[in-house]
């Protein structure tokens, strides 16, 4: 078994939430630090706690203590998990003290809040390696992602002579969540980039899954999003005794919820709108007086999320006023669309080429959705860099965010030399 495969199936086992990968954030510190990297920032350095304190997130000195003491528990280094003080994330740069531009690459350590599938044909099972966190699975890849990371780290250090200029190795939490890309690039990390590069397992390309040997160089793709949690507050009453009383919120709700289910697509491009949960209520014999709702949009170019954030905003108060209810909602932020340039997918293709794994090259993948790498990929496009979001083939047992998803792991390594052989050229 080749390290990557190791480093993947360890983080596997000890999957850690959005803003809770303290473990995994000591972990690859640890390993970063033995392979003779000086410069490594960690937590504070890392993330904005000041834009975090505006989010909807449980950063409580309480919470951090608590996620602290459980990732020493698994095995973290305690004066790495202490040096966190509860914010996770890394970042290594590398300085190769040759002339050359700055590089960033963003790999996402976070997982998915539900308990991995019990079977015993899953490999992580069969190899011991399943979740021992309670409602916590990597079943996105990012464990693959923090290995192929971590790969690159060494591979690069081994041969810092081949390479050129300075490279980021960003380790980034909460992608699954929100604002683990925003933190960083808040902080200014991305601010001297002139390269960015992002890998994502189990993509698209022409609208089919990659199977393994294949290789989309880039997205173009990716949809803005947005969450919004909304509770509408009514008045308790008797149904029978006095309904008139009553204000009922889960009737507010569902009239909401039907409505922002049939806003009209976009002739421009791809408009997603959903609602997952609805919550409310108290009893069988009491009009609700609460009911709340989790909801999320999404829109291909700014001009669609303009759009469904006026058609969203519109139906919430007008479903609020016909049932006489206020409401009230938590806004968890925008992730922002993107497109992965051009002349960044065609050194990809060409590297690609070079590497037997790769038998089938895509040009062009498809995301299809949102991944935050999108805000750190805007910042370097802002200042004039340029960069591209990769989309790694691999044969997957189940779908992406299905909690019995695995994955062929022969991809781990060639995904490794692509990225490093990338960095290898000449950069002019």
């Amino acid at each position: 078994m080749n390290k990557c495969i190791e480093y993947r199936r360890e983080f596997h086992k000890y999957p850690e939430n959005g803003w809770s990968e303290i473990r995994t954030s000591s972990r690859v510190a640890e390993l970063l630090l033995g392979m003779g990297i000086d410069t490594i920032l960690m937590g504070e350095d890392v993330v904005d706690t000041a834009l975090l304190e505006t989010k909807p997130i449980d950063l409580s000195q309480e919470n951090r203590e608590r996620n602290i003491a459980r990732a020493i528990s698994q095995g973290a280094r305690e004066d790495l998990a202490r040096k966190t003080n509860g914010y996770p994330g890394v970042i290594a740069i590398i300085d190769t003290c040759k002339p050359g531009p700055t590089f960033a690459l963003r790999f996402d350590m976070d997982s998915l809040p539900y308990t991995e599938e019990a079977d015993n044909t899953c490999p992580s099972m069969m190899y011991d390696y399943s979740s021992t966190n309670a409602n916590a699975v990597h079943a996105c890849g990012h464990d693959a992602h923090t290995a192929i990371g971590l790969c690159l780290a060494e591979e690069i250090i081994k041969n810092t002579q081949e390479f050129c200029g300075k490279i980021k190795l960003i380790f980034q939490p909460a992608e699954e969540i929100v604002a683990g890309a925003a933190s960083i690039v808040s902080k200014g990390h991305l601010n001297d980039v002139d390269y960015f590069f992002a890998v994502h397992l189990a993509l698209s390309s022409e609208n089919q899954p990659l199977p393994s040997h294949t290789i989309a160089c880039g997205c173009k793709d990716f949809l803005s999003h947005r969450q919004l949690d909304v509770t509408f507050h009514g008045l308790a009453a008797h149904p029978c005794g006095a309904a008139q009383e009553g204000k009922n919120a889960i009737l507010a709700a569902c009239t909401a919820v039907m409505n922002l289910h049939s806003i009209a697509p976009h002739e421009k491009g791809l408009c997603r709108v959903n609602v997952g949960e609805i919550h409310g209520g108290v009893c069988s014999n009491t009009i609700a007086p609460e009911c709340s709702i989790k909801l999320e949009f999404r829109g291909e170019y700014q001009i669609i999320s303009d759009y469904l954030n006026t058609r969203v905003f519109n139906i919430l108060e007008g479903a609020a006023k016909c049932h006489d209810v206020n409401f009230t909602y938590v806004d968890y932020g925008e992730v922002p669309s993107g497109k992965s340039d051009d002349e960044m997918m065609e050194i990809i293709q060409e590297e690609a080429s070079n590497i037997p794994w790769f038998k089938k090259i895509y040009f062009e993948g498809n995301l299809g959705g949102t991944d935050d790498a999108a805000v750190m990929l805007n910042c370097v496009q802002s200042h004039g860099g340029k960069g591209t979001y990769i989309g790694i083939g691999t044969d997957i047992r189940r779908p992406l965010h299905h909690p019995g998803f695995d994955f062929d792991e022969s991809c781990l390594m060639p995904t490794v030399d692509l990225l490093a052989n990338t960095l290898r050229r000449c950069w002019n």
